[in-house]
């Protein structure tokens, strides 16, 4: 009962420094505005700094620190090349997973959710961090959503999508979305998988799940780069990377609260 309490004592902890941090990133933020009178690429720079440094600092130093979870793997980003535009492709469970990602990753974009589009930060985000909403809209929207995801990765940057378009609420990985294997195909561009695993489900679609009784454990893997065959189509290419990402997630799964 003891052990209970102050577990949920330290993720209370967790989430009030989780908003807190929000907040004294968007002070941080204010100043910047004064250089943007001056110089819109320094702005740039400055605010990709310091939004790379809150997700490091928040999702590697602060919940690690405070026994919400613990990094137990994290491998396979060595073998990427940094240099090159690349589509990076995550399973989705928890929303943690693209703080985790960015925390590692640099000068790479999102795809988000268009009803995110209106919150102020998010504003923020699609104006100044490559974020770009999509959703179930107009097909004119969703040409100028992808127009915008070519010209991210014409400009030497990257982005992240996570192709189930939700978080899972099972072990099982949800239908994949097409865009980003065919921005992969039509760009010649890798997507590169990474397999976000965690023991016990965290800010998931669970019941228990934001006040985790038990420290969790996080694996955070890079798998090689893929590019769809000559003559393999958009959707087999798609169904081809699920297949691979759902085999990993099945192995690391055994044993866990996620195993089918």
């Amino acid at each position: 009962m003891v052990s209970i309490l102050i577990k949920t004592v330290l993720a209370i902890i967790g989430y009030a420094s989780y908003f807190l941090s929000i907040a004294v990133l968007l002070i941080l933020i204010i100043p910047l505005f004064l250089i943007l009178l001056f110089s819109s690429s320094l702005f740039n720079a400055c605010f990709q700094a310091i939004f790379h440094a809150f997700a490091f600092f928040l999702t590697r130093r602060l919940l690690p620190f405070l026994q919400v979870y613990s990094i137990v793997e994290l491998s396979g980003f060595e073998n990427i090349d940094q240099k090159r535009s690349s589509l990076y492709v995550a399973n989705h469970r928890g929303r943690i997973d693209a703080l985790l990602i960015f925390s590692i990753l640099r000068n790479t974009g999102a795809l988000i959710k268009s009803k995110y589009a209106v919150l102020p930060l998010y504003k923020l985000f699609i104006a100044f961090l490559d974020f770009v909403p999509i959703g179930p809209s107009s097909p004119q929207a969703l040409a100028a959503s992808l127009e915008k995801c070519k010209k991210i990765l014409n400009a030497k940057k990257s982005l992240l999508i996570f192709p189930e378009g939700s978080r899972a609420s099972s072990g099982r990985l949800l239908p994949f979305k097409e865009l980003a294997f065919r921005l992969s195909k039509d760009l010649s561009l890798p997507v590169v998988p990474v397999i976000i695993h965690s023991d016990y489900s965290f800010m998931a679609k669970r019941p228990g799940s934001i006040f985790p009784q038990k420290k969790l454990s996080f694996t955070i893997r890079f798998l090689d780069p893929l590019f769809p065959d000559k003559n393999e189509s958009i959707g087999d290419f798609s169904c081809r990377v699920r297949a691979i990402m759902a085999a990993r997630l099945s192995l690391l799964d055994k044993g866990t609260e996620w195993e089918v």
